[in-house]
């Protein structure tokens, strides 16, 4: 299962959401870090580098990403211009990062 944890500066809240990594996110104002655990740093490099083609080319101007690895931690920094277009970025790069993930863990089961 993955560990979200959501922080403001007014409050702080953790939940469970499906799938097998612990993951964390800081959200300030427009501002979002997702920090997933992978399996190994290979992977992380492997997703990072899958989705750097992303962060350069945004469907919308009203967000900014940034993609990093760091061991096994493939860290994802969002900044938007609203909550809305935030949230978008979010879904789509966790969306983006848990396809790269199966389809990974599907090759490296055949071989």
């Amino acid at each position: 299962m993955h560990t979200m944890e959501w922080k403001s500066d007014l409050e702080s809240e953790s939940f469970l959401s499906g799938g097998s990594s612990p993951m964390s996110l800081r959200m300030l104002g427009g501002h979002a870090v997702l920090e997933i655990d992978l399996e190994s740093a290979q992977m992380a490099e492997t997703i990072r580098c899958a989705l750097e083609p992303e962060t350069d080319s945004v469907p919308s101007e009203r967000s900014t990403t940034q993609v990093s690895a760091e061991g096994t931690k493939l860290i994802i920094k969002i900044t938007a211009e609203d909550l809305t277009a935030l949230r978008a970025a979010m879904n789509s790069y966790l969306a983006w990062v848990s396809g790269s993930k199966r389809a990974l863990e599907s090759v490296e089961q055949e071989s």
